[in-house]
């Protein structure tokens, strides 16, 4: 009997224990962060003192920042559903998305693996990170050699957010070095999967999401009934730590991005700094005051001097931080 008292008594002694033993490691947090100046450039030299942040108005302690020089791994998604077929005869946005989609795998094939999936209403085309670069060249090259392909295969309702848990899927032992880039109108009407599953897994995963939402010339309105709205797409990148540039469209034979609304820069330019922040990002590393027993907002911000010193500057960082007891916490946070 008083073995088992004992027995017992080491239960209640030890729960505690480890419970209170992970909550430092729970608190202690290392996440991508992108520090731009007003031309979209990324900063050279920030440190830890220009930045300061608050969550549930309490003070987080930033410990550093120091360059992510792990390989970045890239997952490309194109969105090849009937609604990508734009203007009537035209397959406006389609043409828009493999264009874009180019561009991104020759800017980035060299320094970094990139996958490739094309959806409609489930998955159509992958090719895996396996199958090497190489592979998606040739994919992309085909299509775009292929009069028939647009034809045959711009079809059928989107499936986005399914198809951005597939690609999640390819990423074996996800981490903050990893992204998803999507190409698409931005309009879901077909997934099996919500918004909070989504967000969910990127969150667990620590991977963001990055977009561009293509336009056609004479873009119609979107009523609620066609699907999700491209504003929680914009959510999704924005909670993942990654950024969405909406809108792309054609304007004669030029393509125009709404993020330079302005005209200061060249396309090129606008898409080579969304590159940037996808594969020259930093790692913060914060202890946060508290365990956070559910997901949980916070806000990251340059210190007032650090604004002065760069008037301008935008931080692209995740802005929700995964509760201690959500699923495989801390996958490839440290």
């Amino acid at each position: 009997m008083r073995g088992r008292l004992l027995g017992l008594l080491a239960v209640f002694l030890v729960v505690p224990y480890s419970v209170l033993a992970q909550e430092p490691a729970c608190q202690h947090r290392i996440l991508p962060i992108a520090v731009r100046d007003a031309q979209n450039l990324p900063i050279p030299n920030v440190s830890p003192v220009d930045l300061q942040a608050k969550v549930h108005g309490k003070p987080v302690k930033i410990l550093s920042l120091s360059p992510d020089t792990r390989p970045h791994r890239l997952v490309l998604i194109l969105d090849a559903s009937g609604s990508m077929g734009g203007e009537t005869g035209e397959s406006a946005r389609w043409k828009l998305a493999l264009l874009l989609a180019r561009h991104f795998f020759n800017a980035n094939n060299h320094s970094s693996p990139i996958a490739l999936l094309i959806f409609n209403n489930q998955v159509t085309d992958a090719v895996p990170f396996a199958a090497g670069n190489s592979a998606v060249a040739a994919k992309l090259l085909q299509i775009d050699s292929d009069p028939k392909y647009i034809k045959a295969n711009i079809k059928g309702m989107t499936a986005l957010r399914d198809t951005a848990l597939r690609a999640l899927a390819l990423l074996d032992h996800p981490n903050s070095g990893d992204a998803i880039y999507v190409l698409t109108d931005g309009v879901d009407n077909a997934s099996k999967h919500s918004s909070s599953d989504l967000n969910g897994r990127l969150a667990v995963a620590s991977v963001r999401l990055f977009a561009i939402l293509l336009e056609s010339r004479r873009e119609s309105q979107r009523t609620s009934e066609e699907g999700s709205p491209p504003s929680e797409l914009a959510e999704t990148a924005r909670k993942s730590g990654g950024e969405i540039l909406s809108a792309a469209q054609w304007q004669g034979s030029r393509v125009a991005l709404s993020a330079d609304t302005d005209g200061k820069f060249k396309v090129e330019e606008t898409l080579s700094r969304l590159y940037q922040t996808m594969v020259q990002d930093s790692l913060l590393e914060v202890q946060l005051p508290l365990p956070i027993t559910k997901t949980e907002h916070w806000e990251l911000k340059l210190s007032d001097t650090a604004r002065r010193q760069w008037k301008g500057a935008q931080l692209t960082y995740p802005s929700s931080l995964l509760s201690c007891s959500a699923e495989v916490y801390g996958s490839g946070r440290h």
